[in-house]
């Protein structure tokens, strides 16, 4: 005798009369329960990198604040307690004094493509037309175009700001995200950039998230900030076989034959290595061998000294 089992569907009667409804209950979708810790995983980075950025971003201006604080004090002889300022601070910065940055459309030199990039206003792609006042070595009176062409004649910071931004722009759409559409969601979503040196200078941006980068409004920062910035991106883990771009600066800067550096080899290896960056979702990188290589060629293959 062959005995055939039926599922039961909606309610039966128990041995004494009494009417019973039987659920079906599914079990947990593994798949789902998956894409919950996973949404609230990228919710909580997204939520860590928008205070990072605020934070930096307060740092900067609170370094603007305190320059202008002790140039007031200089102004009145009012003498500053050792001790109260950092070493950062004692350094000295002038006061009052910003950077515009706009951004704009570069168009690379050999492939002609064009590219959305952060630029320091009055540093275009050809540095040898910096304004003077950018250009003029402190106390040395006036400066001269044979004097623009070597980069220790140029306000050290401003060009790191414009090298780093410039390796970064392969990343501009990465950084400038906008923000969800699901009411529920209060955060942009995790960018990864939230350490690059572009990511803090756009949270001051007059625009709104997701409409900065095609913005052409101008915008300022202080210069007093820039150094801070500097400092504050240098410090992403990275591989031994890569670089950003803000250690990038760092090591170029600190070469013995910087500052008698020609700025056309300056903007040559500049476009070099922006031909080599690429992001895997953290930032522009560039591979350290080929990085100190291009510093080789730029410093030394082909100079007279």
């Amino acid at each position: 005798m062959k005995f055939t089992f039926r599922h039961f569907k909606g309610e039966m009667r128990d041995a004494i009369g009494i009417e019973v409804t039987i659920k079906m209950h599914r079990a947990p979708d593994k798949g789902e329960e998956n894409k919950t810790h996973r949404d609230r995983k990228e919710a909580y980075s997204a939520s860590l990198e928008s205070e990072v950025t605020e934070l930096r971003a307060l740092k900067a201006r609170l370094s603007q604040d305190v320059a202008l604080l002790t140039g007031l004090l200089a102004e009145n002889r009012i003498p500053i307690p050792r001790g109260v300022l950092s070493a950062e601070s004692e350094r000295g910065v002038e006061t009052g004094k910003t950077v515009t940055l706009v951004v704009a459309t570069q168009e690379e030199n050999k492939k002609k493509n064009r590219r959305r990039q952060i630029c320091v206003h009055g540093m275009p792609g050809d540095l040898s037309s910096i304004p003077l006042q950018l250009v003029t070595p402190p106390g040395s009176g006036p400066s001269s175009p044979q004097h623009a062409r070597y980069m220790g004649n140029i306000d050290p910071e401003v060009v790191g700001m414009d090298f780093v931004l410039t390796l970064e722009s392969p990343c501009l759409q990465h950084i400038d995200v906008a923000p969800s559409e699901d009411p529920n969601i209060t955060s942009c979503a995790s960018t990864g950039h939230s350490l690059t040196l572009s990511a803090c200078v756009f949270h001051n941006h007059p625009s709104q998230p997701g409409q900065r980068q095609n913005s052409s409004t101008p915008w300022e920062i202080p210069q007093a900030s820039i150094a801070t910035l500097l400092a504050l991106s240098a410090s992403i883990p990275l591989a031994e076989s890569e670089v950003t771009p803000v250690q990038a600066w760092d090591y170029v800067r600190r070469q013995e034959q910087f500052a008698g550096l020609e700025v056309a080899r300056w903007e040559t290896l500049k476009e070099k290595l922006l031909g080599v960056v690429r992001c895997y979702g953290f930032g522009g990188v560039i591979p350290r061998d080929v990085f100190e290589n291009a510093v080789f060629e730029a410093f030394v293959v082909g100079r007279v000294f």
